[in-house]
């Protein structure tokens, strides 16, 4: 069967939620969304959790948002990433393990 590029996108991000690939496909958006946020230079928001205001150009409001948002896609990389990936791995070998006994 010849699948184009798009296609097999696709076929991947259609994989089931409580399978390796699911569980994989959803560490690597965990940490894509955490590199844009990083990238975008989000980082320097999160300074109002010492009670300053970020970036001057920024009021209170959204540098309370951005430097949440930061936070919780850190906390979700650091955290949720890897129990996502070690729980494919366990599924993929309980899985294996199963097929060949």
């Amino acid at each position: 069967m010849n699948m184009n590029l798009w296609q097999q996108l696709l076929a991947v991000w259609r994989a089931d939620f409580f399978s390796p690939r699911g569980f994989v496909l959803r560490a690597i958006f965990i940490a894509a969304a955490f590199a844009v946020a990083h990238l975008a230079g989000l980082r320097d928001y999160t300074s109002v959790l010492a009670g300053t205001v970020g970036p001057a150009s920024a009021g209170l409001g959204i540098s309370i948002f951005l430097g949440a948002a930061y936070l919780f896609l850190y906390m979700a990389f650091v955290i949720l990433a890897p129990v996502l990936l070690l729980a494919a791995a366990i599924l993929a070998l309980c899985q294996r393990r199963q097929n060949l006994g």
